[in-house]
């Protein structure tokens, strides 16, 4: 008999798990599965559960967004490479980008039937922003907050409709940081507008997307996308209209292979990881765990 950690955010995309929590059981408990439920009430728990329970568990299954799977992933990173229990993962939160990646069933119904694949799994590079742990990506600057800044009551109503208000009224604000960048072979300086570290097909909901062929989850490598400051209204909408049609090689338009990378900037810059707060840093390294967690994936991969 397998033994189940099941971790529930309660109220990640408008609280839709409490209709399915039921639905969730009756899919592990008819495999045969032990499970024990965990469910958060502040930001940390799914971590805290995931390094408390885990060592005694073949496989947590995680439901909630991006934000809930950063902080089991987090948790399991804790734990000596060898006694991490796979992961499954359910998504309910507004923009679910690693589920795109890994072609994880979005609805709830496909979800939960995804349960009983979990033979179909691969291995997950996992990043590493200082002292803390992202599954998908780390990123800084202009616009890169707007996912935590945006309150969760508005998530829950508008969905990602909340996200692109809290993104319009930060238009005035718009930034750019004198930058050094050290990466595997490479140096780069100039004043940069925003980044991505990424280790994923999408980002930002899918505003952001890598070309698959480019891209592999579980290689040592970030896909690293740099933005420099434009120097006028015009070459800022090209160089937006460039990402939107994935032409990286423009101008003001970066995209490395690494699998560390490290940025000192000219004052305190905040970073996002997964979505939510990654800290305030004028310096900071990140670096890529290669094939450091092992989670369930959709058919079609």
């Amino acid at each position: 008999m397998d033994n189940t950690l099941l971790i529930v955010n309660p109220v990640s995309g408008k609280g839709r798990v409490r209709t399915i929590l039921m639905d969730i059981l009756t899919a592990l408990c008819a495999g045969g599965e032990s499970v024990r439920v965990c469910v958060t009430e502040k930001r940390g728990d799914a971590s805290d559960f995931a390094e408390k329970y885990g060592l005694g568990a073949d496989r947590v299954v995680c439901t909630g967004g991006d934000g809930s799977l950063n902080e089991v992933i987090s948790g399991l990173m804790r734990l000596e490479h060898d006694r991490r229990p796979g992961i499954s993962y359910i998504p309910l939160g507004t923009t679910n980008d690693m589920a795109t990646s890994l072609s994880i069933p979005k609805t709830p119904k496909d979800a939960i039937e995804n349960l009983s694949s979990f033979t179909e799994h691969r291995f997950l590079d996992v990043g590493q922003l200082g002292n803390d742990y992202f599954g998908y990506v780390a990123a800084f600057g202009t616009f890169t907050n707007v996912p935590f800044t945006t309150p969760q009551a508005a998530k829950n109503t508008w969905g990602y409709l909340a996200y692109l208000v809290e993104a319009l009224g930060q238009l005035t604000e718009i930034t750019a940081h004198h930058t050094q960048v050290r990466y595997d072979g490479g140096y780069i300086e100039g004043d940069l507008l925003f980044g991505f570290v990424t280790n994923s097909l999408t980002v930002a909901g899918g505003i952001v997307k890598f070309d698959e062929e480019n891209v592999a989850l579980d290689d040592g490598l970030f896909e690293v996308l740099l933005i420099r400051k434009p120097r006028n209204l015009a070459e800022l909408n090209e160089t937006l209209a460039n990402i939107l049609k994935r032409n990286f090689n423009s101008d003001n338009i970066t995209l490395l292979h690494t699998s560390r990378i490290s940025f000192t900037f000219d004052g305190p810059v905040q970073w996002t990881r997964d979505g939510e707060d990654g800290g305030i840093y004028r310096s900071v390294e990140v670096v890529n765990h290669r094939q450091a967690v092992r989670i369930s994936v959709g058919n079609s991969l």
